[in-house]
């Protein structure tokens, strides 16, 4: 899996524990779990990338 799958997966599951009722309030979930989404996670991900160069 690449690392924006990955970041996409760790979405997903974050997404899951949500049950929004409107376009809107999916808007804002998806927003917010984005912003929770640490730096730890993403600098793991380019990491990632770096080792299989």
């Amino acid at each position: 899996m690449n690392p924006i799958e990955h970041l996409w997966d760790e979405l997903e599951r974050r997404m899951k524990k949500h049950q929004p009722k409107n376009q809107d309030q999916l808007r804002q979930t998806l927003q917010a779990e984005w912003e929770e989404i640490g730096s730890d996670v993403t600098e793991k991900l380019v990491e990632s990338v770096r080792s299989r160069l």
